[in-house]
């Protein structure tokens, strides 16, 4: 019966027109450059403070928590899409750009859809204590259609099982940032700093 009713799901979701995509300028790309480039943002602003603040591009910034993952090299011909705006992240792909490593999680998923088929990840920010921001996945689309909740608990559980820096639930990272640190999305980018230079931290 479950069977049945996700492949309804997706059928229904290929027929269902996808949501407008950012612009180009609210969108990077996944890459090992990447978690280089964000990573020497972050030392600069909160380890060696040799600067007040900086913009980091939305796919520098995933490319990076990817890393904090322990999601290993991420291939040169990725092609997965980061969008960011003042109110979430949003990680973008078709079924055919992501890693096998990543198609065997989503189970039946990929074996029930075309390998064109558009995956979105929708992410929240949120900062929850002194020193933690956490990121959140709060659902997934396919082809633009919501994925049920049902079925991406499950799935999602299984992947935190194998991930340890994620939560059991396997949709929450925790990231620790130090006591003044800010941390805010922007258009196409993740603005870090401290309170000193850029304000009081985001209530988000």
């Amino acid at each position: 019966m479950m069977a049945l009713r996700l492949a309804g799901v997706l059928v229904a979701a290929q027929l269902t027109p996808l949501a407008a995509q950012a612009p180009d300028s609210l969108r990077g790309l996944l890459s090992n450059e990447g978690v280089i480039r964000a990573t020497a943002e972050v030392d600069s602003v909160f380890v060696a403070r040799l600067k007040p603040s900086a913009s980091i591009g939305g796919g520098d910034w995933a490319s990076y928590l990817l890393a904090r993952l322990g999601a290993g090299i991420i291939p040169d011909s990725l092609g997965i899409l980061v969008e960011v705006d003042t109110a979430r992240i949003q990680v973008r792909g078709r079924l055919q750009d992501l890693p096998q490593e990543t198609r065997d999680l989503l189970g039946p998923v990929a074996s029930m859809v075309d390998s064109s088929t558009v995956i979105v990840a929708h992410v929240l920010m949120q900062r929850t204590g002194p020193q933690v921001v956490r990121f959140w996945l709060r659902g997934i689309t396919v082809n633009g259609f919501a994925f049920p909740e049902f079925l991406l608990g499950s799935m999602m559980a299984s992947i935190g099982r194998q991930y340890p820096a994620l939560t059991s639930s396997g949709r929450d990272l925790y990231v620790q940032v130090p006591p003044d640190a800010v941390v805010a999305l922007g258009p196409g980018v993740i603005r870090i700093g401290t309170v000193t230079t850029v304000g009081s931290p985001p209530d988000q």
